[in-house]
């Protein structure tokens, strides 16, 4: 396609002068001009929209080069009609002369006030580059659903402008069709979006939506599979594993429930469910898309082993549910933020009913409102400071369509204390999910944490035992010959590459927790050593973590996932574990690391 639009450019005798204005200050870049218009006119020659809309219009020249190569086309400009990012009062006369003999209309707004561009959908949409990164991506992101084709000005004109493009391309990848950059004088992005996904939207909502109910259905395959957090992961082990600190932080929460009855609110792909399941709970999941409950099903069904819990799924609404039973236990694992707060007000009514008198009301929400305001905008400017670009947009696809009530701490926290006596906000970051639950932060530092937990209940909480199980240390050397690995289940043969499970006893005769939080995650692994080579082939093993923490004098059942070598022979299989960034447990005296024969067919 590109060389048609050349050979079109080249072929073309348009010239924009003859519709010039002639008090246009800068009249002096008219010859650099020519053939960057004449390459607007071949874009448009070439795929004759029927329909176009154009988002800075300034005196015209696109809109009449668009015009003279599509006369038959419908037309709407749309300029703010002011100075900032390349603008010209007034300018929006002239166009309205030059294109007065054809299908043309202008509208003066800001298209960065709108959460829809008036009209369409339209066959091109036409953004105008010269302005911040922010109103570029802001444009993108309101032309992917309303244009078949869109064709992004200035692409090359400023490096925050093509950093901001780029990150626009990166995160809406999967709706996009290709793309093509066109060098010139400020450069071209010309972008044909899916028609599959223009025949399923005619508008993504913005954040701040009137509820979930009208992005339900975008909780499909595409999102859970392939965005969701932790996509990755459950795909590679369908579930029978958590490495995301997130869920591991409201498992290990699980300690403080009083009974095993457990309720997942908005389930997701069920892998949170899954591990309480197998931990003996029995629990009921809820979510209202029918994608979810099939997905995580197929998550038990993929287990193929019975698990000590019992499991029951609900498709339903999570803030009108009622199923007249109480639970010591209830979760809510990134869910709020998907809820507008109206609803939030029913969820928590419902969980206030639902929750036993000892119960306890444990939640995760990420990310912070204040971490995407503030901390992200500070960082932005500083590395701006430093001659640097970061995008605008600090949040994925999925997030900007689907996070319509990003909480704050002090806001989760109002919210709460309506329903129950007891509430306990905290702020944190990956490496340590404890965050300020009893230390002191700053107010930079607090505002530079992403996720925020919270435990809600009818009875005091014991904060003690809950910062206990979400601090992990690292282990002292006099520990290890307290601590091994007793293997229960595995193949005995294996095809080359094949992905499989080893069912072990982890036993903790320690004096410390086994938890796999933290900065230092203690988790386990394996090695592969080829006996007719005489050699170790894999020592990296994948690894897997510890859901719940081990508890000193516990032991609990953990499914090992591993991978085949891609090699034929007889191996033996080195289950150990590791404590990331301090040690593997073979090369502390104590540990003895069982082994296995395995062969590799």
């Amino acid at each position: 396609m590109i060389e048609k639009i050349y050979n079109e450019a080249k072929a073309s005798r348009f010239d924009f002068r003859k519709f010039a204005c002639p008090h246009d200050p800068l009249s002096h870049l008219f010859e650099e001009w020519i053939s960057y218009y004449r390459l607007k006119f071949a874009i448009v020659r070439l795929l004759q929209p029927k329909s176009i809309l154009e988002v800075g219009v300034r005196y015209g020249y696109s809109a009449i080069a668009f015009l003279q190569a599509s006369p038959s086309a419908k037309y709407l400009g749309i300029d703010a009609d002011r100075e900032n990012f390349g603008g010209q009062p007034g300018a929006l006369e002239w166009a309205r002369q030059i294109t007065e003999p054809y299908d043309a209309e202008f509208l003066v707004a800001d298209t960065q006030t709108m959460k829809r561009f008036p009209g369409g959908p339209y066959d091109l949409i036409h953004i105008d580059g010269q302005q911040d990164g922010a109103g570029t991506f802001h444009d993108l992101r309101r032309a992917i659903s309303q244009g078949r084709w869109v064709l992004l000005d200035g692409y090359f004109w400023t490096q925050e402008n093509f950093v901001n493009a780029n990150d626009f391309l990166i995160k809406y990848k999967d709706v996009i069709r290709y793309a093509v950059a066109i060098p010139g004088y400020a450069g071209d992005l010309l972008i044909r979006v899916s028609d599959e996904y223009l025949e399923t939207i005619t508008t993504e909502p913005s954040a701040g939506a009137a509820g979930s109910g009208e992005i339900v259905k975008f909780y499909d395959n595409t999102y859970y599979l392939n965005d969701c957090g932790g996509h990755r992961e459950f795909r590679r082990s369908k579930g029978r594993t958590i490495d995301d600190p997130r869920l591991l932080a409201l498992l290990a929460m699980s300690r403080l429930a009083a009974g095993r009855r457990a309720l997942d609110l908005g389930c997701g792909r069920g892998e949170l469910s899954f591990q309480l399941a197998a931990a003996g709970f029995d629990i009921t999941a809820i979510d209202y898309s029918e994608a979810s409950i099939a997905i995580a099903k197929n998550c038990f069904a993929a287990a193929g082993q019975r698990i000590p819990g019992t499991v029951r799924f609900l498709c339903a609404d999570v803030t009108t549910f009622n199923i007249g039973e109480k639970f010591d236990f209830i979760v809510a694992a990134d869910l709020i933020e998907h809820l507008s707060a109206a609803e939030l007000d029913q969820l928590y009514n419902s969980v206030e009913t639902h929750l036993a008198d000892d119960g306890l009301f444990v939640l995760h929400s990420a990310p912070s409102a204040w971490f995407n305001e503030k901390d992200y905008a500070l960082r932005r400017a500083s590395v701006e400071k430093l001659g640097g670009f970061m995008p605008a947009e600090p949040r994925t696809r999925y997030e900007l369509l689907l996070h319509i009530n990003e909480q704050s701490p002090a806001r989760m926290g109002r919210q709460l204390r309506r329903r129950f006596p007891y509430v306990k906000v905290w702020v944190s970051n990956e490496e340590l999910p404890s965050g300020n639950l009893r230390r002191k932060f700053t107010v930079r530092k607090m505002v530079a944490c992403r996720d925020i937990y919270a435990v809600a209940a009818r009875t005091p909480i014991d904060i003690e035992k809950l910062e206990a199980v979400l601090t992990p240390t690292v282990l002292r050397d006099d520990e290890f010959h307290n601590i091994s690995i007793s293997i229960k289940e595995w193949p005995r043969e294996l095809p080359t590459g094949k992905m499989a499970n080893v069912s072990v006893d982890l036993i903790n005769g320690s004096a410390q927790t086994l938890s796999s939080l933290g900065p230092h995650p203690i988790r386990l692994s394996y090695h592969w050593f080829a006996v007719e080579k005489d050699r170790t082939i894999v020592f990296e093993g994948i690894r897997t973590s510890i859901p719940f923490g081990i508890l000193p004098g516990e032991t609990g059942r953990i499914d090992v996932q591993l991978q085949a070598p891609k090699i034929r022979g007889l191996f033996l299989l080195n289950l150990t574990m590791v404590q990331e960034g301090c040690f593997w447990f073979e090369t502390k005296p104590g540990f003895a690391p069982p082994e296995i024969p395995i062969r590799i067919v």
